[in-house]
């Protein structure tokens, strides 16, 4: 059996307790290093996964396999990666809070009317959405990075929308920030583990 864990923004105090039993019953723990060192106590194998990892043989090993997955396992998570391997019948989804949601709740904004877009090893474009919309979270990677995206909103000349950054959310040294797009282009900051909220007008 494959259980895919969402783990939810960060600290494990955000983790169903449904979801901590089926760690604690794992005979296989896989996930990211981060994830994995927040389970040192339990006794299993543990696998730490990268962007080259072989997916098709960890998913051939024997007993309850747990795969830890950051923030919500379906939203732009590695969900669609496992299934893409297992059977649905054999596998198990276990939702979590995923940081878009986290910051929108930090941020007091809520999510009705938002649109979500993943720059993590992707394209989307971000820019149209906005044109669209008066909320866009924005997942990012090391080349997406928030002033990455401030400098693309700058250069579509956006004006009247505030950026705000969360940084390592839900742990110890969060941090959330806000900015208009002249400053976050301009700011030398190098974030952290981060997601993007912007919003239009008054928003």
């Amino acid at each position: 059996m494959v259980t895919i864990v969402g783990m939810g923004p960060g600290s494990k105090r955000f983790i169903t307790n449904y979801a901590l039993e089926k760690i604690r019953k794992a005979n296989v723990l896989v996930g990211g290093k981060r994830h994995i060192e927040e389970f040192e106590d339990i006794e299993c194998e543990k696998i730490i996964i990268n962007a080259s990892t072989d997916y098709s043989s960890i998913l051939k090993k024997e007993g309850n396999i747990v795969i830890l997955a950051s923030g919500d396992p379906l939203l732009y998570g590695i969900a669609e990666v496992i299934l893409k391997y297992v059977d649905k019948d054999k596998v198990e989804i276990i939702p979590g809070i995923s940081s878009v949601q986290y910051m929108c709740a930090k941020l007091k904004i809520t999510m009705n009317d938002l649109t979500i877009v993943s720059l993590h090893g992707r394209d989307d474009d971000l820019v149209k959405e906005l044109k669209s919309k008066k909320k866009v979270a924005v997942f990012t990677d090391d080349k997406h990075t928030p002033q990455f995206i401030a400098s693309s909103l700058k250069e579509q000349d956006f004006k009247d929308i505030k950026i705000y950054v969360g940084e390592n959310l839900s742990y110890d040294m969060e941090k959330i920030y806000s900015f208009t797009v002249e400053e976050l282009s301009n700011c030398n900051i190098k974030f952290d583990l981060n997601v993007v909220v912007i919003t239009c007008g008054n928003t």
